[in-house]
């Protein structure tokens, strides 16, 4: 529904609350629907986050967004079976117009590219 854009290298997604901290991990691509990012571990390491946050190297953004999973593929798996390498897709619940211009900020700053 929303064009699909590929972000630079240093464009994390922080998901909550895998620990204290978040779990900050890839992104791979952006629209002002949702995101999808790339992660190592179980699916169900991450089945009971909602929250996530977008951040550009160590700078926070945009905090604090829910999502609903969209899609969560195993792309592959180490060959002593330990570790899984994932993507996930996501979708943004509602986000107020302040967050949603926030958002749009975000991806005019750090995309490289849109996704055909």
């Amino acid at each position: 529904m929303n064009p699909r854009f590929y972000v630079d290298k240093g464009v994390f997604v922080v998901v909550e609350p895998y620990t204290i901290e978040g779990r900050k991990v890839q992104m791979l691509d952006i629209s002002e629907g949702g995101c999808a990012f790339i992660y190592s571990g179980s699916k169900e390491e991450l089945e009971e986050s909602g929250i996530l946050s977008l951040q550009y190297k160590d700078i926070p953004y945009l905090e604090r967004v829910e999502f609903v999973t969209k899609s969560d593929n195993l792309l592959s798996v180490t060959k002593d079976k330990k570790e899984q390498l994932r993507r996930r897709s996501v979708e943004f619940k509602w986000l107020g117009v302040f967050d949603r211009k926030k958002l749009k900020s975000f991806i005019k700053r750090n995309v490289v590219g849109r996704v055909s």
